[in-house]
């Protein structure tokens, strides 16, 4: 049992005699570098800065309207004898959309149809007298008005009769409809909408400073949170004539065939304003770039003269941002090593590691 005993302690004595050797060196190697003033390494993580080609855009914001769209309304007041559309139908140019009551009109235009009718007898007849000349030029005349004011009056009656019937001005896809039948409806009043939205327009402003730059045909580009993953591409149809006063900016609107129905007037839209052909741009990670009051900046990881990687801080001029990168007008070259995680604890010249490369996406468009 002794003899056990004396093993087990043996053998516990020399882990941790191990363990105290192994700490003592690397107390002895810290203190080394301490005292020669250079700190341990920090581990990064970097990424290639490379050559990308990215089509100069303009982001902007604007809302989808349909190419023809209004809210049906009724021009004369009456009561609602007969619905012809359903709720999201949709109809045609001319269709028939709702029907008043014209009762009381269709009584008149009885009346003055018997009016016209005796006004068109008495014209035939003082026509043929005064042809004969026995009766006066005046009284040919008056027989002449009354037949006019008579056949205005039919007309007139027509005309009302007509705008009781409602139809679709264009063709397109009803709402939902506010009115049911035997309803009274004042002059005005909100019946259905109707939306033309095989093609959208996209009405958006950018900044003044642009209008040097923008043209009708560029192409543009629209995202909606409907569908975040897809790209909808239209052109600049109109540029407004002035630019507002208040804001500095200036109305734009672009066309977007909208065929197959997916969009509707009123979605919010991110919009791209493709400007010209694609360039190359220096791009690096969002991650990279240390901003300050005095600048952007980055660092880039290089080896000194005894061998070893240190970070150096950059002086950069930043321009677009596209997701998680970032394009660099000015301060690289192109195939620096740029630390893009790790920079918060950097300073420059300020001792390495590259622990893991990863590769950027390219980023082109």
């Amino acid at each position: 049992m002794l003899k056990r005993t004396l093993i087990f302690i043996s053998i516990l004595l020399a882990v941790i005699a191990g363990l105290g050797m192994i700490k003592y060196q690397q107390i002895q190697e810290s203190m080394a570098m301490m005292a020669a003033g250079a700190p341990p390494p920090t581990s990064v993580e970097v990424s290639t800065a490379h050559f990308a080609q990215w089509a100069p855009h303009i982001p902007a914001v604007g809302t989808l309207t349909a190419h023809q769209g209004i809210d049906v309304s009724n021009e004369v007041e009456g009561i609602v004898e007969k619905i012809h559309i359903a709720s999201g139908q949709q109809v045609n140019a001319g269709d028939l959309l709702v029907t008043l009551n014209d009762d009381v009109e269709q009584a008149n235009l009885a009346s003055f149809k018997a009016q016209e009718e005796l006004a068109q007898i008495l014209f035939k007849r003082s026509k043929n007298m005064w042809q004969k000349k026995t009766i006066s030029e005046s009284d040919y005349d008056n027989a002449y008005s009354l037949l006019k004011v008579a056949q205005a009056n039919v007309k007139q009656t027509l005309a009302q009769i007509a705008k009781k019937s409602i139809r679709a001005p264009f063709s397109g896809k009803l709402g939902i409809r506010h009115i049911s039948t035997g309803q009274y409806l004042p002059t005005g009043t909100m019946l259905v909408s109707l939306q033309d939205h095989s093609t959208l327009y996209a009405d958006f402003s950018i900044s003044e400073k642009y209008l040097p730059h923008i043209m009708v045909g560029l192409e543009t580009r629209f995202q909606v949170s409907a569908y975040p993953e897809q790209i909808f591409a239209g052109q600049v149809q109109a540029i407004d004539a002035k630019v507002n006063e208040a804001t500095r900016n200036i109305n734009v609107r672009a066309l977007l065939e909208n065929q197959d129905g997916r969009l509707h007037p009123g979605m919010y839209a991110d919009i791209n304003l493709v400007l010209d052909q694609p360039a190359d741009r220096i791009v690096v990670p969002a991650t990279a770039i240390v901003f300050s009051s005095f600048g952007s900046a980055l660092f880039v990881v290089e080896e000194n003269e005894e061998g070893n990687m240190i970070a150096q801080r950059i002086q950069i001029t930043t321009g677009e941002h596209r997701g998680d990168l970032v394009a660099v007008l000015s301060g690289l070259k192109g195939g620096e090593k740029v630390v893009q995680a790790g920079v918060n604890k950097l300073g420059n010249n300020v001792p390495v590691t590259i622990t893991k490369q990863k590769r950027l996406r390219d980023g082109q468009e």
